[in-house]
């Protein structure tokens, strides 16, 4: 099986990897905008790969790659999407502020047992944080590196 693409997650300027949410689908649901992912290849099963952000303490939504099952892409946030020459239609510059409340985990420093892994959790990075989020409102930040174990 295929090690799947990651989605970034900038956060105070650095690139970490979105790892997981409370809540995926209050995040960041596909559908809510007339998308129907599909996957385009056995490393992107769920057919989009999403770029978050943090500017000023707030939640954006940055741009998104997908591959849709009808080949129907429609504008978000103003924005039309374009081929990009490899399955995917870009959405670039969505510069959207999400209202999400939860929390959020990211990593960095993928570890090299990881590698070629469908599967990966916050166990798989050196570095984690969990942030916290009030109707897209950065409200904590935990460093939690080294305590998830894997399965």
């Amino acid at each position: 099986m295929s090690e799947q693409m990651k989605d970034p997650f900038i956060w105070e300027g650095e690139e970490w990897t979105f790892v997981g949410a409370d809540d995926v689908y209050d995040l960041f649901n596909p559908e809510a905008f007339g998308l129907k992912p599909k996957a385009p290849h056995t490393a992107c099963w769920k057919g989009f790969v999403v770029t978050f952000s943090t500017k000023s303490g707030e939640l954006y939504l940055e741009s998104l790659r997908v591959h849709t099952e009808d080949d129907v892409y429609p504008d978000i946030n103003g924005v039309k999407a374009k081929a990009d020459g490899r399955s995917f239609h870009a959405y670039k510059k969505l510069n959207m502020k999400l209202k999400y409340s939860g929390t959020i985990i990211v990593g960095q420093a993928f570890k090299e047992e990881f590698h070629h892994r469908a599967f990966t959790g916050p166990h798989s990075y050196l570095k984690t944080f969990e942030l916290k989020f009030e109707e897209g409102i950065l409200v904590d930040s935990k460093d939690t590196s080294g305590t998830y174990s894997g399965f």
